[in-house]
């Protein structure tokens, strides 16, 4: 009989959706993620999903943003950041890039088992 089993790249900080304390966390957690004048509204406690969703959009946004200004930062900050920190402002752009794609695949997962996907692993 199959397991439920937490998928490998499942948020850290996050229990497995099979757990009890999940559906209690994990508002917060996407509240954590999500833009944050979104997390005075309560309307996005009630509808996790929802929140999920916009959350999603937001963190793919957020890549398509950090990509594009890694493709422009040498030519438009030529002028203006000292040539010795300008490798320092691309590593972080590739650090913030890095991190934005790992958010966007966690909240992919998390909103796919709000959705009631389950992993399972065979026995």
């Amino acid at each position: 009989m199959p397991t439920s089993v937490i998928p490998p790249g499942w948020p850290r900080d996050l229990p497995p959706a099979a757990s009890a304390e999940f559906e209690h966390k994990v508002a917060g957690w996407l509240l954590d993620r999500a833009p944050m004048n979104l997390r005075g509204d309560p309307i996005w406690r009630q509808e996790p999903r929802a929140l999920a969703l916009v959350t999603r959009l937001h963190a793919e946004a957020t890549v398509v943003g950090l990509r594009s200004a890694y493709s422009s930062a040498r030519r438009e900050l030529s002028d203006v950041v000292d040539s010795d920190h300008l490798p320092g402002v691309m590593s972080g752009l590739e650090r913030a890039g890095a991190e934005a794609v790992s958010t966007v695949r966690e909240v992919k997962m998390v909103e796919e088992a709000l959705a009631g996907r389950t992993w399972r692993r065979k026995l």
